[in-house]
């Protein structure tokens, strides 16, 4: 076994009610002040406004009312921010939330533009302390230490990154995903499966990274297509958000791949939710790396024949991945969002600008690879 390493730096409280210890936390972190940025949809909701009323100190609330950040919107809720002294940031809501949060601790310290901090660890001084509590399950921002943005000018999906802005606590608590709507939560859990799945067969995968893959990816495949029928079943809730976390967990340890990386100039130029996009890319991908002899998928999913080969035991899953698809309504038409063979050149520009994701595929997954799938998602079924 090849020498390896695996990071997990971050507190984590999980389970139904995990969010009342933040007092706990506040008083022996002596946070007085706390830039609570909250998903603008959730304020209104019953459960948050108890929580966000529960919390001790001088909390401000920063709205985030924009699904897929900006620098500029980064840089608006900066100015907003910089009118208070804060202790730490609270991202509350799902990851875009979180990201903003991890934005403006950054900002809070250096004081060059959001822009400028474009890539990773372009920060000096140390950023404000991050508490993440999600209201989805599936992102994995509340665990890793990246921040996505969009840089609206350039037309690109980049990001500010750097060890520090990992949240110092985070609460995951299934009680708050019940708010969340079917939209979302598929959404969200869709990109775990896309983490699970990429983060184990990644060329930097390890044992540890397969464990929490292969953990994850049961938990949500097996759970989640219940759960999109009866959204309030907390049982189910508090299982996909284990799996979900599980799998970030594989990510952060491991690595991504081609889906995630196709997720991103889809999102950015046809406003497709990242988990959706990189849904709509893990079964073509998954398709050519088994037609390129690579069968290595067969452990990801403890639920199948143990009998079946490695080659037998990867079409199963892919198989498995296709039907779960089909109940969720995923998309297998890029059409429907505006996009046509016109735009190809175009998205496999962007795409190579994450030439380092695509470097993680077990097989050779670049510009060929990318327009063949992408024909494939453009014609009409």
């Amino acid at each position: 076994m090849d020498i390896f390493n695996f990071i997990l730096k971050c507190n984590v409280f999980f389970g139904a009610g995990a969010r009342k210890k933040i007092n706990a936390v506040i008083r022996k972190n002596n946070y007085k002040s706390l830039g609570v940025v909250v998903d603008h949809a959730l304020l209104g909701v019953p459960i948050v406004d108890e929580f966000l009323g529960s919390i001790k100190g001088d909390i401000h609330i920063i709205r985030c009312d924009i699904s897929e950040p900006t620098y500029a919107r980064l840089e608006e809720k900066r100015s907003e921010s910089m009118r208070k002294d804060f202790d730490a940031y609270v991202g509350f809501g799902g990851g875009s939330a979180i990201d903003m949060a991890k934005g403006l601790s950054v900002l809070s310290t250096n004081h060059g533009s959001a822009i400028s901090y474009k890539g990773f660890e372009k920060f000096t001084n140390p950023p404000l302390p991050i508490i993440a509590i999600p209201t989805t399950a599936g992102t994995g921002s509340e665990i890793t230490p990246n921040a996505s943005f969009i840089d609206s000018i350039n037309k690109q999906k980049m990001g500010i990154n750097g060890e520090s802005i990992r949240p110092k606590f985070s609460f995951l608590d299934p009680e708050l995903t019940i708010s969340c709507p079917l939209g979302p939560t598929i959404s969200a859990a869709v990109d775990s499966l896309v983490h699970a799945t990429e983060a184990y067969v990644a060329k930097k995968t390890n044992p540890l990274a397969q464990f929490f893959s292969n953990k994850g990816f049961t938990l949500v495949v097996d759970n989640l297509p219940t759960l999109a029928q009866d959204l309030d079943d907390l049982i189910l809730r508090e299982k996909v958000m284990l799996g979900a976390f599980l799998s970030g967990v594989a990510l952060m340890n491991s690595g991504t791949g081609p889906a995630a990386a196709m997720s991103y100039p889809l999102g950015v130029h046809w406003g497709v939710a990242h988990g959706i996009g990189g849904g709509i890319f893990l079964p073509f991908v998954i398709e050519n790396n088994i037609k390129e002899g690579f069968f290595d998928y067969a452990g990801l999913y403890d639920n199948k024949n143990e009998s079946l080969s490695k080659q037998d035991a990867s079409k199963f899953i892919l198989n498995k991945i296709l039907e779960l698809w089909k109940i969720l309504k995923i998309p297998k038409n890029l059409k429907e969002y505006g996009f046509n063979e016109g735009d190809i050149n175009k998205f496999v520009r962007d795409t190579m600008r994450l030439k380092g994701a695509l470097d993680q595929n077990p097989t050779p997954f670049y510009e060929d690879e990318i327009i063949k799938t992408l024909n494939k998602l453009s014609k009409d079924y």
